[in-house]
């Protein structure tokens, strides 16, 4: 299983984070969360489309992608 590091900027906009960001709020507007278990094989691209449909928790920034998957 992979874990891919998803940023939330403050004005909507999910993109890939760095690798070795660390999850929580950064000096600016943007949340980075960390999207752990993710099968192999599953691009970032894909981990970032289904995150854009997800109601982000605001108390803790650890995201299971099963979460992810079960928005439908």
């Amino acid at each position: 299983m992979a874990s891919f590091m998803i940023k939330v900027a403050g004005e909507g906009l999910v993109a890939p984070a760095h690798r070795l960001a660390d999850s929580g709020p950064t000096t600016g507007y943007a949340i980075i969360y960390e999207v752990q278990n993710v099968p192999e094989g599953v691009p970032v691209e894909a981990v970032v489309q289904a995150f854009k449909g997800f109601q982000a928790p605001k108390d803790r920034y650890e995201v299971d992608y099963g979460e992810l998957t079960a928005v439908g």
